[in-house]
Formats: C-alpha cells, structure tokens, sequence
C-alpha cells in the first residue's frame, strides 16, 4: 500500500470518527446511559430511566424550571426549583437526600428513595455485587461458594470454584493432598497398593518419623489442616481464607487484600464491622443500614426513606422533617401527608406526631410503639397489622428465618429439606437440589461413592459389572483378590473401606456435614470442608450463633435485635423496626438522650430527648 493511499485512509476514518462523535451528541437525548450512569458532556442521567437527558431540561431529575417561577409540582430549596417527587437530592422535600451502595445510582420514584444498581452489578439485598466474582453471590443472591481442603473459595462467570494450594493438586475437581493420599500418591491416581501407605509422596510399607497413619496417609498432625493433632480433625476457615495447622492447632491464612479481624477475614476497605480497621463497626440507623468505602462508614436509608442529618425518616410523617428536612411541626400538630395539621387523614393514625398506617408500618404493627423483629438477609414487615418477614432476593422465609436453599444440605430446594448423606461422601446441594460430594479417590456412581478400582459392579467405570466368580482389582475384573478381602465381589482393604470397616458390609456412618471414614479397621468421620468437629458433630463455626468462631462460643442476645454469627464474629444482625444500631445495642433515637436523632449525639445535662430533639 502506498503512503499516499495510507494517508488518505487515515483522513477519511478520522472524518469517520468526528461524524460518529457529532452524530451522538445530537442525538444523544433519550439513549441508554452508559455504565455507571455516564453520558456525554452536557448530559446527565436520569437514574430513574436510565436515559441521557440535557443539562438544565425539564428530564434533569436533578433541575427545576427555568422559566423563572416554578411549576405546581415543584418547591424551591436553596433558591432552585426541584420536583421532590423525582429529585434524588430533594426527594420527598427539600434536604431528603436519597442514597445508594457502591457501584449503585440513587433514584427518587414518586416522591421515594431507592437504588439501581450499574451495569455489570445486581442489587443482593443493599448492596450491588458482581454475581460473575463475588463468591457469597455466585450467579444468584445468596449462592455461597464453599472452599475445599487446600483451597480457598472462588467465583468465576458465575460458577463456584477454588485454587488448590501446595501440597495439594486438582484431582478429579478436588484438591488432594498428593503427598500423603494412598489413592493418589505422588500423582492422581496413582492408587498404593493393600496394605501400603503413602509417606512423602511414595508408597511404602508403613508411615517413618513419627507421622500418624490415617486411613492409609502418612501424617504430620503438628501441620496437617486435614489431620491437625490427630486422624480426621479437619480445620475450618472463613470465608476469603484457608485453613492451616501449626503446632497441631488450626488456624487460618487470609488471602490477598483480606485483614484478618478476630475469626475471619474482613476487607477493611468495604466491611461495616471492620471499617478502615478491626472493630470498627458502622453505626446503623433505623431505616437504614451501614455501609463502609474506601474505608470509611456511610449510611444507606431503606428504600423508601431519605437521609436527614444522619437518620433515615419520611417526610411524609415525621413531625422533626415534615415535608423537608429539619421543617418540624408544633406542639399539638401532626405530620400527615408532608404537611403538619391538627388530625390525621382517614385510614392512618397519631403515633407520637406522626400519622402512619398501623396495619402496614412495622414500627407501628396493629398499635403505636408495637415494633417488629428483623433478621439477617430480610426486613421486618407488617400486613393487615400483624408482624413479617421480607427475605432479600436469593433467600428464602423459613419460620423466623431468611436462608438460601440454593446450597445449603440442610435446606435444599425446601425449608427442612436435609440431603442425606452416604459411606465415603458428604451430602450437597446445588441447585436447590440434593447430591453427593464423594472423598477423594471416590466416584459417584447411581447416588453412591464407589472405589471404581475394587467395586465389583463398577469395575473401573461405572456400571460395569464382573461376571459371576471374578473379582475386582485395580479396576480390571479378575480371578482373585490377592492381599485383599472379596467383599460381594469387591476387593476391598478392610482397614480402610468406609463401607466395608473391619469385616464387609460394616458401613460407618457420619453426622449431617459428615464423612464417614475408616482407619485400622476401627470408624470415625471427618467434617466436610468449612466444617468443624464439635463433639460429636460437624459445626460451621462461621455461622452458628451456638458456636461462633470455636466450639461452644455462644452469641448473646441483644434486646430489640437479632444476634447472628457472621465469619466466625458475633454480631446485631438488625434491630427491631424503629431502632437504630449504635455500637452492639440497639436504640430508639427519638428518645434516648444518649443517641439523640443519631447515634452518640447526647443531650446536654437534664434535657431529654422528644422526637429525636433534645429539650
């Protein structure tokens, strides 16, 4: 190509562009907003639409009218008109500011607070998360990601997955530790044979330098996250980290950008318990919910409610910021409809100034001052004057409770339903459907975890049955069992075998999150990956408020609010309807003198606290 001939299709693809460039901002008015809520210069976003509109145009959610007088629909604050019943930063009434989570849009809709979420992000309870990274949101709200032995959990396209970590290798979508596993020694699959164990990644004849033999595998329990000072004690972790033994105790390490904080692993940068530092948790007002950015605690008002100096209220009815912010109404007056009056409409009633509908207000549920309890993942609601529970997307209402029923064995697809569990396997659900996670060296096979290198049925693959009088031995049908006792046609090693411990057909057995497993002849069972041994039963010490971070810590009550354990930490989950979260205790901040409208905002020596006013 000649240079002449270069140049010329240079010039005409940078006339190209200029005319694409020219062409979009004159046509730009009514066009999708880009991701984040961008357009062009000289336009901005109506959040609401999600279209481009002209700086200073009737669209501008954010503008009033130009004309010089405002319009019946509009009111002025700060000398411009706004319409407080589309304006974000006058929403419901001047000051109202409606507020929005990170990678969020705050909208006002009729006079309402809410939130869109930008493009790639999708709202999961008051947040927006990306459902294709996020491993407690991995391709649906609620989806938690588990880890393996050896591996942290991960989220990719919206799929749960996970690294293993040296010693451990990716076998047969699991990580195995191939240094010590008799079913895969030194490789996968690369089974010892009866009667031998595997000691530093070699079949041997027995374990060397006081390692404990567990099932087969020579283990140093001082360091073994699978083995920690004794056969089967499996260490547990929090979610963004691994687990890990020294000295035979268990303990964790955080992954990359992750501070450890007590029994988990927080992001400092986003985590309202741990905001900018371990410990310091968000204070959260009623109606709304603490947030933490770039290290640093916010507040997100509830859908519905706009932020007021710091508390989350209705214009339309409360007397300290009726119709506008700090706009209060006089002795003797009620708010009602955004304006104060001597009585309330028909259909609502005077609670404490404020005229609310006490068969929906959750704060006012059948009587004034009747509050209704919230719980993690959900809302309290109140319908035709009785107390509820609205669960965030993704969970489900099971009796007092919120859950997912995507992934969790002990409700899957159904509230109650648990998912059995089988010899040599742990149950799982995904789905909301039940299945099996079978041990390693272990296949699923019609619902059973099979050793395909000795199940006379399924002799190297499954469904492959030996004819009658042979045997099955290193996956190939056979004449005898050699060293190894035929059990049903199997050739098993009665030591080891799970379903067949000590003599045939003697199966262990688990508890529920359980692994039965076998050693020496003799049962036990270890915990599933994320499980912890308490007693006699495998616990998720991240969760469960009975034991929270270690066997037997128990989570205390906290009046007006429910206490969950999250990541190993107790924490307030959500304060009944009306309280607001100050600290550990949950407060009303319309009349407690210590936390005055907001949280540590104490009213001077013997004045009290009315409406969230000291007087």
């Amino acid at each position: 190509m000649s240079w002449l001939t270069r140049c010329l299709l240079a010039f005409g693809l940078i006339q190209l562009l200029i005319g694409c460039e020219s062409n979009l901002s004159m046509s730009l008015e009514g066009k999708a907003c880009a991701a984040g809520g961008v357009c062009l210069s000289g336009y901005v976003c109506d959040a609401s639409r999600n279209v481009c509109v002209k700086e200073g145009s009737p669209g501008d959610p954010g503008a009033g009218s130009t004309s010089g007088a405002c319009t019946a629909e509009e009111v002025t604050c700060d000398g411009a008109c706004s319409d407080p019943t589309r304006d974000p930063k006058n929403c419901g009434g001047c000051g109202a500011q409606c507020g929005a989570p990170a990678n969020g849009t705050s909208v006002c809709v009729a006079g309402d607070c809410n939130f869109v979420c930008n493009k790639p992000y999708s709202a999961c309870g008051n947040s927006c998360t990306d459902l294709a990274k996020d491993p407690r949101n991995c391709g649906a709200c609620g989806r938690v990601c588990e880890g393996a032995a050896g591996a942290a959990a991960a989220c990719e396209d919206g799929t749960c997955t996970f690294a293993c970590q040296a010693p451990f290798e990716a076998c047969d979508g699991t990580c195995v530790d191939t240094s010590s596993d008799p079913k895969s020694c030194g490789s996968c699959g690369n089974a010892c044979a009866a009667g031998k164990v595997c000691d530093a990644g070699a079949c041997a004849d027995s374990c060397q330098g006081g390692k404990l033999n567990c099932g087969g595998a020579c283990i140093d329990s001082a360091v073994s996250p699978e083995h920690c000072g004794a056969c089967g004690n499996r260490c547990s972790a929090p979610s963004g980290a691994i687990a890990t033994c020294s000295a035979s105790g268990c303990d964790f390490t955080c992954a990359e950008g992750r501070t450890p904080c007590g029994g988990s692993c927080a992001d400092v940068q986003a985590d309202a318990r741990n905001c900018g530092a371990c410990g310091k948790v968000c204070d959260a007002p009623a109606n709304g919910s603490a947030t933490c950015a770039s290290g640093e605690c916010q507040v997100l008002c509830d859908a519905g409610f706009a932020a007021c100096g710091g508390a989350c209220i209705k214009t339309s009815s409360d007397p300290a910021n009726c119709g506008a912010c700090g706009k209060a109404c006089a002795t003797g007056e009620v708010c009602s409809a955004g304006k104060c009056t001597r009585v309330c409409a028909d259909g609502t009633q005077d609670c404490s100034m404020a005229c609310v509908s006490t068969a929906t207000d959750p704060a006012n549920c059948g009587a004034c001052d009747k509050m209704c309890e919230g719980t993690a993942h959900g809302k309290a609601a109140c319908a035709a004057g009785k107390c509820g529970l609205t669960c965030d997307a993704g969970y489900a209402l099971c009796g007092n409770a919120c859950l997912s029923l995507d992934a969790d064995p002990n409700n899957c697809g159904a509230c109650g339903k648990v998912c059995p569990s089988t010899p040599g396997g742990a149950p799982a659900c995904s789905a909301g459907k039940c299945g099996i996670k079978c041990n390693p060296g272990l296949t699923s096979c019609g619902g059973q975890c099979v050793d395909l290198t000795s199940s006379s049925s399924n002799c190297g693959t499954c469904g492959k049955t030996c004819p009658t009088g042979e045997f099955c031995q290193s996956g190939t049908c056979d004449d005898g069992c050699g060293t190894k006792t035929s059990c049903g046609g199997s050739c098993v090693d009665v030591k080891t075998d799970a379903a067949n411990c000590g003599e045939c057909d003697k199966a262990c057995s688990a508890p529920p999150s359980g692994i039965p497993t076998c050693a020496a002849g003799t049962c036990g069972f270890q915990c599933a990956p994320g499980m912890a041994k308490c007693g006699d039963a495998c616990i998720n010490t991240t969760s469960d408020p009975n034991n929270c971070g270690m066997c037997g810590k128990k989570c205390e009550p906290v009046t007006g609010g429910t206490v969950t354990c999250e990541q190993g930490v107790c924490e307030v989950s959500s304060c009944s309807a009306g309280l607001s979260l100050c600290g550990d205790k949950c407060v009303n901040t319309r009349t407690d003198k210590n936390h005055c409208r907001v949280c540590d905002n104490r009213c001077p020596g013997k004045q009290k606290c009315l409406l969230g006013i000291c007087l």
